[in-house]
């Protein structure tokens, strides 16, 4: 027999939605399993059945008299968790009604009772969303200190491989939630905690949705390696909890630039002259733009990074990228492969200087570009140029060429997850990627006017 219960789905949780005594209630039932939400509102109905039948006036239960001054009536000892004791002196209580006090001693002789005050409606409604759950765990969890928050974030972070910036921008989203859940122990995480979290991170914080979405998506990602450890059981509460889709990521993120309008600044012989003033600038936007090497890679790179494979092929050997799968060799065109071995042997490095607190090259790069654009008046050629956008510019010029998109994927350091038999599954040779792209990688040079002494 199907059980009918006035819930409903609503955002990220079943919703319980009743009226009593001419009042509205509404509370949340902390889950989206629909049995548990059954059961938490058996259990939240059955304690207000029981409040209710202390006060027969607001029609809880049918044939309830009217209610006096004060009333005989059961009361258990103790609440108990247990829902079958819980739910046992419920059904008396349904239909009570007031004895005659005279008769009261009589009747109710070897029982035990209370004098008990009416409870108005009001306050019936008003405590109705306090009342607490009894299907939650009412003992501490074993080890609950082995999984507060505080440590078990910082074991994430210590174990996990991920690179410098990464791991400072985790180290700080931790020192952000330890204290907003009070270093509870994680395994307690609910839904509702993550909702609550992501209404303070908009409203009180004022985090834009893509921080938001940072926060949450490290504290799904601690979740998660827990799971697979075999130390949280049930569901993920930080599942589906993004804000921004990843289309909406794509559209709100750096945008691709079109050459024809990279030339406009990169072309220009204004440009050129930095050969002379800035050479370590000028040949790090060069291999960019043919490469689309992130900017720390490209910032820290060294003359032993500079590579010829057994076929005579010139690459970039990077083993230290931001991601796992940045981490590869990249084919580049012999007369720039020749100017970098010519300068980082010379100096040793690009002697750039990343940020304070590990966040990177990105400064030591853009500031300078920014700064010939506004000696220049070039400020409106290219609307908020950085380095990063070199990336996407690279990979749709390939894209536009014609080139596989496995192939981009293995240039640019990309994960697709769903090649993963046949020729997909294995990482193309240098010289595969140089035969497929080199001969655009040359292109470009040629189109940017690269030169060098």
């Amino acid at each position: 027999m199907a059980l009918t219960l006035p819930i409903y789905k609503r955002n990220n949780t079943f919703v319980l939605h009743l009226r009593v005594a001419g009042r509205q209630i509404k509370r949340s039932l902390g889950t989206l399993d629909p049995n548990l939400a059954k059961l938490r509102a058996m259990q939240l109905m059955g304690q207000m059945a029981y409040n209710a039948a202390l006060v027969p006036s607001t029609g809880w239960g049918r044939g309830m008299a009217a209610a006096p001054a004060q009333q005989w009536v059961h009361v258990p000892h103790a609440q108990s968790s247990d829902p079958q004791a819980l739910h046992m002196p419920l059904a008396p209580m349904a239909n009570i009604s007031c004895p005659d006090p005279a008769t009261v001693p009589a009747l109710m002789a070897g029982e035990t009772v209370e004098l008990v005050v009416p409870i108005e409606p009001q306050t019936v409604a008003r405590q109705a969303h306090t009342l607490p759950s009894l299907f939650a765990p009412k003992k501490a969890l074993e080890d609950a200190d082995k999984f507060k928050m505080a440590r078990v974030f910082g074991q994430y972070i210590s174990v996990r491989r991920i690179g410098e910036v990464t791991k400072v921008d985790y180290t700080t989203y931790a020192k952000e939630l330890t204290p907003y859940f009070k270093n509870r122990d994680i395994r307690r995480l609910t839904e509702a905690d993550v909702s609550d979290l992501i209404v303070h991170l908009r409203t009180t914080m004022g985090n834009d949705a893509r921080t938001v979405d940072n926060k949450i998506g490290f504290l799904r990602a601690v979740i998660n390696h827990l799971k697979k450890q075999g130390q949280f059981n049930g569901a993920n509460p930080a599942s589906g909890k993004n804000l921004v889709s990843k289309r909406e990521r794509r559209q709100s993120g750096t945008k691709p630039i079109a050459y024809n309008d990279l030339k406009r600044i990169f072309g220009d012989s204004r440009f050129a002259k930095l050969r002379e003033q800035k050479p370590s600038i000028y040949l790090i936007v060069m291999t960019g733009l043919v490469t689309g090497m992130r900017v720390s890679s490209l910032a820290r790179l060294g003359p032993d990074e500079l590579k010829v494979s057994m076929k005579g092929t010139p690459y970039i050997d990077i083993s230290a990228d931001k991601t796992v799968a940045g981490n590869r060799d990249i084919p580049v065109p012999q007369k720039l492969f020749d100017a970098l071995k010519s300068h980082l042997r010379k100096h040793g490095s690009f002697g750039l200087t990343k940020r304070d607190g590990g966040k990177g090259y990105s400064d030591a790069v853009n500031k300078p570009i920014r700064a010939f654009l506004k000696e220049h008046r070039l400020e409106d050629a290219v609307p908020k140029l950085s380095f990063h956008a070199f990336r996407k510019s690279f990979n749709n010029h390939l894209l536009s060429e014609g080139v596989e998109q496995y192939i981009c994927g293995a240039v640019l350091g990309h994960v697709d997850e769903t090649m993963t038999t046949g020729i997909y599954a294995r990482t193309p040779s240098v010289e595969t990627l140089a035969d497929r792209i080199g001969k655009h990688q040359l292109a470009i040079l040629e189109y940017m006017g690269f030169e060098w002494h």
